[in-house]
């Protein structure tokens, strides 16, 4: 049985996480996390569908790929260089109903097909695979996906064995609502990608978090995090606005960075060599009064 793990040092979850923990009795079942990556990370790749390629977003910033390189390069304070390899209406595999072998560039080729070639071909220390989305609104099967994507994570791990290798699980979109999805006015605007209800992207979800957790890998839970926030969504109910894009790269960033060391290795190499401290550190804009009585205004150096 999944449950969230208490929170303690070093295990604080975020909301959403499905990191499983065995049941455990009573006292302190806080446990102190494994640290997945300690050194920074120099290339980034993704895999996935039209969102992380960053559709709808009007500030290139915003893309959920860059939002995430931003604050990499904000924290790590090195170099980062990021390849984009998502694809809009691309598919795990040929297997998926929605694949057309004539789209190319598109549903074609699938990441199955591709991935040698457009991840582990690019030699990153940072991968990230973004699927889910595409083949759930088009049916495609539960196994099936999962077949493809087990393929996937197993042959990358066993490639780049010093990557650290991201699944970002689907994204909620408002098909996924089925009451909503039943108005005449969505009949048929994606063609065969038009699967309406959550049965199957959920299942999705919760094998993705099996899968990560059974390979080492980390998982991102994005379903929880955006299901039901509509305004989040452009107006084709599909891809995300600014703030939506920018709030999932800050997700990924933070799934990474509690339980990675290395995004905390500026700021403490800042605590060490400027002797930061509850003396003097705080205060921005902080009533006067409150600020003295923690420590003299200018007595940053002290």
């Amino acid at each position: 049985m999944l449950k969230l793990v208490p929170a303690g040092i070093g295990a604080i979850l975020s909301t959403g996480s499905l990191r499983a923990s065995p049941d455990q009795g009573g006292g302190n079942a806080s446990v102190l996390r494994t640290d997945m990556r300690a050194k920074p990370v120099k290339r980034l790749v993704v895999l996935g569908e039209s969102n992380a390629y960053g559709m709808a977003a009007g500030d290139p910033n915003n893309e959920w790929v860059q939002s995430l390189a931003g604050q990499i390069r904000r924290f790590q304070d090195s170099p980062l260089r990021v390849f984009n390899n998502a694809i809009p209406a691309n598919v795990i595999s040929p297997d998926a109903p929605g694949y057309d072998p004539q789209h190319v560039y598109g549903t074609a080729p699938s990441a199955i097909e591709r991935y040698e070639s457009d991840m582990i071909g690019y030699r990153p220390d940072l991968a990230i695979y973004a699927y889910g989305l595409n083949d759930a609104r088009c049916g495609h099967s539960l196994g099936s996906f999962m077949r493809a994507y087990r393929e996937i994570v197993v042959q990358t791990k066993k490639k780049l064995p010093d990557a650290l290798i991201v699944l970002v699980g689907p994204y909620w979109n408002l098909q996924f609502h089925a009451e909503t999805w039943a108005n005449p006015k969505y009949r048929g605007w994606f063609g065969k990608f038009n699967l309406p209800g959550d049965r199957l992207v959920t299942s999705y979800n919760r094998a993705i978090a099996t899968l990560a957790r059974e390979t080492g890998v980390l998982f991102v839970d994005l379903y929880s995090l955006l299901d039901g926030a509509t305004w989040l969504l452009n107006a084709d109910a599909c891809h995300f606005n600014d703030v939506g894009q920018s709030i999932i790269g800050m997700k990924v960033f933070l799934e990474i960075a509690t339980h990675c060391s290395f995004l905390s290795l500026k700021s403490r190499t800042m605590e060490k060599e400027l002797n930061l401290s509850i003396n003097n550190t705080g205060g921005t804009q902080a009533l006067p009064h409150v600020i003295q009585s923690w420590r003299k205004i200018g007595g940053w150096n002290e």
